[in-house]
């Protein structure tokens, strides 16, 4: 039965040309993300109050990158941020406060423990910068435990960085050999 085969040649063509036609659209956004995110200068990002970022974006054109034709603006970053905890020994059962840094365009700052349970930051206009009282739990067993800090925009872009809090009387991790 000559049909038979040549219905399955058919049928792996057409896979396979839909793997190929996935396979590139897949690589064109990564490339987008990638022209995207480093679009900004390092010297672009600083401190200013908000009313300043407000006018900013009102009279800042959108750059357009002729090569690759995507146009970026200030709302496509993702907003900058930075956390610190203690770098002393923190006992299973206590508080700890975790206080960070981010830039002006940041609306919301969460923090996520290993558990899924998130913390919402809380703004200190006196300081200058965010903080949130964290538990350790007690059932804590390991030596080092880390909380992800994410930095959400107005426009959904978000930053996550890690910050690691060293357990007294944890047990360290064995490292594969």
């Amino acid at each position: 039965m000559k049909t038979d085969g040549a219905v399955a040649r058919t049928l792996v063509i057409t896979a396979s040309a839909m793997v190929a036609f996935l396979a590139l659209g897949c690589g064109e956004q990564k490339d987008r993300a990638a022209v995207e995110t480093s679009a900004a200068p390092a010297s672009a990002v600083e401190q200013t109050s908000p009313a300043a970022v407000t006018a900013t974006r009102a009279t800042t054109p959108e750059a357009r990158d002729e090569a690759t034709g995507f146009t970026t603006s200030a709302d496509s970053l993702p907003p900058d941020v930075t956390a610190f905890a203690p770098d002393s020994l923190v006992i299973p059962g206590n508080v700890v406060e975790i206080t960070a840094q981010a830039s002006t365009d940041a609306a919301t700052l969460t923090l996520t423990d290993r558990l899924g349970h998130k913390y919402p930051f809380v703004y200190d206009t006196e300081a200058k910068a965010w903080r949130v009282h964290y538990r350790v739990p007690i059932e804590t067993r390991i030596d080092r435990l880390g909380l992800s800090v994410t930095a959400t925009s107005g426009a959904n872009r978000y930053k996550r960085v890690w910050v690691f809090l060293k357990i007294e009387g944890g047990v360290p991790v064995e490292q594969g050999s």
